[in-house]
């Protein structure tokens, strides 16, 4: 039997564990006083996705330095996420008076106008993102979504390829683009698009119903009642949307 075992074992490791925890409250206790650790915490907390956790930090860094572009703009982002878009344009309106060029803050009020179905402030605020950083690929993303929903396909489809040629790692251009392109009826270079996201992003039903109606469009029927099926299995709620699609599509793939 090993010399540690048993109890003095348990006894080293509740110290680790008092350790650790002490630790952690100390680093809270910190960024709960200094002023750097609240901007730091608060806007890492915002990027992880603890948006509540991070308005609250960059609230009290706020309190000392208010007119803080960056801390605007991360508290906007977390009230964004939480739907608080009142709070969030209030940010964005000081952290842009403070820095009119801030390409992500102009984004993000993009994000926030067409969330609300202001689509021409919307347009107007991604065509500022990008005539602040021509390279800003979201922005373009953004502009191409607001495109789509307007039904403006052609320029729609030059945004998401500019976005593309900027940052070929952006799935979502992928994805939107083969929505677009299967919109206007170009299948076959919607079916590339779709064939490249599905490759990266397995798990999003929405890309199997798009492949699926493509498919289905171009006659290849046993593809779409596969993609369909896909879909179902990620999400059955899904079921009712496509039905009749799908059961033709099995019953001329010679499917049941």
């Amino acid at each position: 039997m090993h010399a540690l075992s048993g109890k003095p074992l348990l006894f080293e490791m509740r110290k680790y564990f008092i350790f650790i925890v002490s630790l952690f409250c100390l680093n809270e206790a910190f960024a709960q006083t200094n002023p750097e650790a609240q901007l730091q915490q608060g806007t890492a907390y915002v990027n992880g996705g603890n948006f509540q956790e991070g308005i609250d930090l960059l609230s009290l860094y706020l309190d000392s330095d208010p007119g803080n572009a960056s801390a605007r703009y991360y508290r906007a982002l977390g009230y964004y996420n939480l739907k608080d878009f009142n709070n969030a344009m209030a940010d964005l309106t000081t952290s842009l008076a403070t820095a009119p060029q801030f390409t992500e803050a102009l984004d993000l009020s993009g994000l926030i106008h067409m969330a609300q179905n202001m689509l021409t402030e919307a347009t107007n605020d991604f065509t500022n993102a990008i005539n602040s950083n021509p390279e800003f690929a979201p922005a373009y993303l953004n502009r191409a979504m607001v495109g789509k929903i307007k039904k403006q396909y052609s320029q729609a489809v030059a945004d998401l390829d500019r976005a593309i040629t900027i940052n070929p790692a952006l799935l979502e251009a992928y994805y939107q683009r083969g929505v677009v392109k299967l919109l206007i009826g170009t299948v076959e270079p919607a079916l590339i698009d779709f064939n490249f996201y599905i490759e990266n992003v397995t798990d999003r039903p929405g890309a199997y119903v798009a492949r699926g109606l493509a498919f289905y469009q171009d006659g290849k029927y046993a593809e779409a009642a596969a993609d369909l099926e896909q879909a179902l299995q990620l999400n059955p709620a899904l079921e009712n949307d496509f039905k009749n699609i799908l059961e033709f599509s099995r019953s001329n793939a010679g499917g049941k």
